[in-house]
C-alpha cells in the first residue's frame, strides 16, 4: 500500500476471532464441503445479524454456495478485498513500473475508491483507457479485459462501503491463515509423500486436534471399536485381551 504507513502504538487493538472451527478436505468435492459447513451453522440465528460469506473470485463457488446456503435469507456475500487488490496491481504494472511510487500511489487511488463503493466508476476509467492508443498490445488489451470482466462479474459482492459501515469483515485472513498452520505446515513437512486417502485421514485429525476436540473424539471413537462398530475383530486391538482370556 502507498503511503506506507505504520499503525500508531496505542490504536485500538483488532479484536481476533473467537470460537473458529477448522474444517478441511482434500477427497471431498467442494460442495460436499460447503455442506459440511451448512450443517455446522444451520440452527444458528441469523435473524438480527447476517451470515457472512467470505469467498475469493471462483463463479463456481458463489452457485453453489446460493444452492446449499438457500434457506439462509439473511446473509451477505462478499468478495475478498485482497483478491480485488490483485487485479488493481495487474492494471498497474501495465502502466507504470513495476515496483515504483506511480504504480503504488495507482493502486492506492484506486483500491480506495473501490472501499468507497464505486466499482461502476472504475469500471468505466479502465473501459476508457484501454481504448487509448498506447495500449493497443494485445497483452495488454488482454489484461484491460480480464481486469473489467472479473470486475463486471463480481461487482454485486463488492459493495464494501456498506460492509465496512457495518463493520463486516472484507478480507479472508484468517482462513488464509488456517490454510498455512492447519494445512501446510502438517502436509508439506520434509519427506512427506501423500495418497488422497492419507491425506485426508490426516487433515481430519488435524482438525480435530486444531478445534480442541481430541478428547470427546477419542472418547467417542474408542467407543465405537470396543462396540465393534466398524473395525474387524481381526484386528480389534482393544479385544485382545478378551479373546486371550476365551
Amino acid at each position: 500500500m502507498y503511503p506506507e504507513k505504520k499503525e500508531a502504538e496505542n490504536e485500538k487493538k483488532h479484536e481476533k476471532a473467537q470460537n473458529i472451527k477448522y474444517i478441511t478436505s482434500m477427497a471431498k468435492p467442494k460442495k460436499e464441503v460447503m455442506e459440511e459447513i451448512y450443517d455446522e451453522i444451520k440452527n444458528e440465528n441469523f435473524i438480527s445479524k447476517p451470515l457472512l460469506c467470505l469467498m475469493d473470485g471462483s463463479l463456481c463457488l458463489w452457485d453453489q454456495l446460493k444452492t446449499v446456503f438457500k434457506d439462509i435469507s439473511n446473509k451477505v456475500c462478499i468478495l475478498d478485498i485482497i483478491h480485488v487488490l490483485e487485479y488493481i496491481w495487474l492494471i498497474a504494472h501495465i502502466m507504470y513500473k513495476e515496483g515504483g511510487d506511480d504504480a503504488k500511489k495507482y493502486v492506492y487511488k484506486k483500491l480506495k475508491l473501490i472501499l468507497e463503493g464505486k466499482v461502476a466508476f472504475y469500471i468505466m476509467e479502465l473501459q476508457v483507457e484501454m481504448k487509448k492508443s498506447k495500449w493497443k498490445k494485445k497483452s495488454h488489451q488482454e489484461k484491460f479485459k480480464k481486469v473489467i470482466t472479473y470486475l463486471k462479474n463480481h461487482k454485486q459482492y463488492m459493495k464494501y462501503d456498506e460492509y465496512l459501515s457495518k463493520g463486516h469483515l472484507i478480507g479472508t485472513g484468517v482462513v488464509e491463515s488456517a490454510c498455512s498452520h492447519v494445512v501446510w505446515d502438517r502436509m508439506e513437512i520434509s519427506g512427506a509423500r501423500w495418497g488422497i486417502d492419507g491425506a485426508e485421514s490426516v487433515l481430519r485429525l488435524r482438525s480435530v486436534v486444531k478445534n480442541k476436540d481430541w478428547d470427546s473424539y477419542r472418547d467417542f471413537f474408542t467407543g465405537q471399536v470396543r462396540d465393534n462398530k466398524f473395525i474387524a475383530d481381526d484386528y480389534n486391538s482393544l479385544n485382545i485381551h478378551e479373546k486371550a482370556c476365551a
